[in-house]
């Protein structure tokens, strides 16, 4: 992202995703310096690994997610406890409260459920509502169902959907394409492609998953 403060990235990935992150930001010309600031939305292994690629930036953890670690984190396999502590102990993390507006134009909302202290970003952009959702809603799919796939709450999961749903015009979910609001639902902004090869006796078979 590229506010009035600099450039921010929300999350880092999973340590394999590392390749694609780092080439992600060299072809927007974007070096590791130039990021910021970093928000986390939650402690889990797929969102905040390759820390150490910026080390000049400030993280931002919201204090419930901390509280969550401390008393659940040991019990949730998703988390990465060495990393985790490592990340807490860090003189550049400064933790968060309430739904403060963390960077100009991009307020933090309060999304529990997926883990106990989970958050979102909103935003608006050409006049249009976006939340980036994260793991509040991580794909299609629980738009659709209106739940959410392995909550550590899932009341409060349900209430975070809720509110995503109820205010947004377009939706980014942690693991899957755009989402714009269609009439009562929502849509995809682009199609998901992933192009697997099969190599079965040496012949080359492509595979496209939709």
């Amino acid at each position: 992202m590229r506010t009035a403060a600099g450039y921010a990235l929300f999350d880092t990935g999973a340590a394999g995703d590392r390749p694609g992150l780092l080439r992600a930001l060299a072809a927007r010309g974007v070096r590791n310096s130039d990021i910021k600031t970093i928000i986390l939305s939650h402690l889990h292994f797929d969102h905040v690994a390759n820390a150490e690629c910026f080390p000049q930036a400030e993280f931002l953890l919201h204090e419930t997610e901390r509280d969550y670690f401390e008393n659940h984190g040991a019990a949730d396999p998703a988390v990465p406890l060495f990393l985790a502590e490592t990340l807490l102990r860090q003189p550049q993390l400064r933790l968060m409260s309430g739904e403060p507006e963390v960077l100009p134009g991009i307020r933090v909302l309060c999304t529990p459920g997926h883990t106990g202290g989970h958050i979102s970003l909103s935003l608006t952009v050409d006049g249009k509502q976006v939340v980036l959702a994260q793991d509040a809603l991580k794909h299609r799919g629980e738009v659709t169902a209106v739940t959410l796939t392995g909550a550590f709450d899932a009341e409060a999961a349900r209430k975070s959907i809720d509110r995503i749903l109820a205010m947004a015009d377009i939706i980014v979910p942690g693991h899957d394409v755009p989402l714009a609001r269609a009439g009562d639902g929502f849509r995809s902004l682009s199609t998901c492609r992933e192009r697997i090869e099969i190599v079965p006796g040496g012949q080359s078979h492509a595979l496209t998953v939709q």
